[in-house]
Parts: structure tokens; sequence; C-alpha cells
């Protein structure tokens, strides 16, 4: 019997580029399952969370809480799974070198809770502070302009929880886009401050972010589509980022042109 033949380095070659132009094939198609998966996942943290919010308001007469910056410290003993307090996109934290949009905040203010590490439990998500239930507001925050609970006409219209740049913002009808994607403007601000709204425009999911309604309904919400969803009680829904108030596309920052408009 004559000797075995090995490959030749032509033959190799070959191989070697047909593995690489099958992996420059699938690896797009393997980045959309992977995008899809996550937000399922996230969307998924939010059903949670629905159940969690819903026992809340139902041990505490039917209102949420009275403090914006703790809420996160207020809700733990309804849950034990940390896993929930992040959006599969965006679990590294600030402190790590992370930023907006795939960034998780620390809260370390009036927070007990840590994990095993000692750290403050991170998040990804945040609450709309219009919600909240409190005798005291700041900045241009206004008292009759508070949901205080979600027993309320139209409560699938008003975004109450989703993904955000840090724990919450307070939207108001004057607030524009942000300029680029994760420019969340007074990201640490104390409430009430100009453009709030941008701490939850942004990017996450291919155009989307991903949101709680007041009904305890969770679905994808498009960037745009922020400014026609239900803020606080006298939110206008034509404002000028809507079609409705006469935007037009290029109207908007130039990363947000291609989205679509509500």
């Amino acid at each position: 019997m004559g000797k075995s033949r090995g490959f030749t380095l032509i033959e190799l070659l070959v191989v070697i580029a047909i593995i690489a132009l099958l992996m420059a094939i699938l690896m797009p198609a393997l980045q959309r399952v992977k995008k899809q998966a996550n937000n399922v996942a996230c969307q998924a943290n939010l059903h949670q969370w629905s159940l969690l919010w819903s026992m809340y308001t139902e041990e505490h007469d039917g209102y949420f809480p009275r403090v914006v910056l703790t809420w996160r410290d207020i809700i733990k003993d309804y849950h034990k799974e940390k896993k929930i307090t992040l959006c599969p996109t965006a679990t590294k934290l600030y402190t790590d070198g992370a930023r907006p949009p795939f960034g998780a905040w620390e809260q370390t203010w009036g927070q007990s809770q840590v994990g095993v590490d000692g750290r403050p439990i991170a998040s990804s998500y945040g609450i709309n502070q219009w919600v909240l239930n409190t005798s005291t507001v700041v900045g241009g925050r206004v008292l009759d302009q508070l949901w205080r609970t979600p027993n309320v006409n139209g409560a699938s219209e008003v975004l109450m929880f989703g993904d955000c740049a840090i724990t919450g913002a307070t939207p108001m009808n004057s607030d524009g886009p942000p300029a680029f994607d994760g420019d969340c403007a007074n990201v640490w601000g104390v409430g009430g401050g100009p453009d709030e709204i941008r701490r939850f425009c942004m990017n996450r999911h291919e155009g989307f972010m991903n949101g709680l309604f007041m009904d305890w309904s969770a679905r994808r919400v498009g960037i745009k589509e922020l400014w026609t969803v239900r803020w606080h009680r006298k939110w206008n829904t034509s404002n000028a980022w809507t079609i409705a108030g006469g935007v037009v596309p290029d109207d908007w920052p130039q990363w947000m042109r291609n989205f679509k408009d509500y």
C-alpha cells in the first residue's frame, strides 16, 4: 500500500478561506439572534418587575413609594432574584468604566442592600418619578401632575418603569432628544432638571427601549415614541417632538433620524 498523502498548503489555505467566509456570513446572523435574545430577556425582567410593583402597591393601599432615589431599597424585600435588576445589554457598572446606554448604575446613597462582594446592588432600570406618591417636590415637578397610584384611567399609556441610565427621571413637556446615543443630560441630577427624558432615550434594543406601563404590561417602546406616551397627568401627547405636533425627520439629531416616527 502506498503512503497516505497529507493536505497541501494550498488545500489548507482553501479550507481556512472557506471557514472564514462562513464565519463572515454567520456572524451577523448570530449577532442578530443574540440581540433578539437580550431583548426577550429584558422584557421578561420587566414582566417580573410588573409583579413586584403590583404586589408593592397592593400592600400599600394602592400607592407607589414616596421617595425617588431609594426605590431599589424599598422594593428589595419583594424579590430575591438579582438578575432581574439588569438589562442583559447593560450589565457593566459605571464604576467599572461603563457608559450609557450600555451601563448599569450603582446606587450608593441611602442603600442598605449589598451583594456578596459588599457593593451596592446595581440596576440598569429606572422609574418614572411622576408616579411617586409624595407630598413634597423639587425642581420642575408639580404635585397635581403626580400619578401616585396605578389605579387611573389610561394606565396602559403611562410608562412607569424601564431601561434607564440612572434610578429614574422626571420628563417634562419641553424635553428635547439627546444629541448622541448616551447623551443623558443631568444624569446625576436631583430631578426636575431639563431634558431628563434622555435618561430613558437610549438605543439599547435597535431603535427601542423596553418599558413597563402602569397597567403592568411590558413592551418595546420606540425611541421617538417616548414623546407620545404619558409621563404625568398633564403630558401633551401632541408636543413638538411628535408627528401630531409637526416634527419632521430632519428635526431629530442625526443618530435618531432613521428610527420610526410617531
